[in-house]
């Protein structure tokens, strides 16, 4: 990605990653996956991913667009900003403070405040959210990291 960003300095390219804790022998790391795997976004023009496009054929680059017919896929400006307000400055979601209050789950610090929404499931045990989110018009299922916070 670093090589892409250098020859294509004009075209925006973001890769997402998440933060996420495994437990491993007893001890916790920190871990740093794709978000989405196999999913690079490339903001540019129409030109710019012709472009693009021409030079991973010609390094012979094993990467596959998402395509409709000839045409690459745009995902949607929804899509762009849910994937944009989970990420912080330097690409990685992060961590969420999680609040459950009842059979209500509320977000109090984190990328996901606000978009309590796409949370489909949370384990406690394993400090993990499951979201969905959708992209170019299919819906992942994504595990973030989650910090439960006891209200007293």
């Amino acid at each position: 990605m670093v090589l892409l960003q250098r020859v294509f300095d004009d075209i925006n390219i973001v890769f997402p990653k998440r933060r996420l804790s495994w437990r491993k022998k007893g001890r916790v790391i920190d871990v740093v996956k794709p978000l989405f795997s196999g999913y690079l976004f490339v903001s540019a023009s129409q030109r710019q991913v012709i472009r693009l496009n021409l030079w991973l054929r010609t390094q012979k680059v094993d990467i596959w667009f998402l395509k409709v017919g000839n045409f690459l896929t745009p995902i949607s400006e929804q899509e762009m900003i849910i994937i944009r307000k989970l990420l912080s400055s330097d690409g990685i979601v992060e961590e969420s403070q999680i609040v459950k209050a009842g059979q209500r789950v509320m977000v109090v610090s984190g990328p996901l405040v606000g978009l309590e929404g796409i949370i489909k499931e949370c384990s406690r045990r394993n400090r993990r959210i499951t979201i969905g989110v959708t992209v170019a018009g299919e819906e992942r299922q994504v595990e973030l990291e989650g910090n439960w916070v006891d209200v007293y």
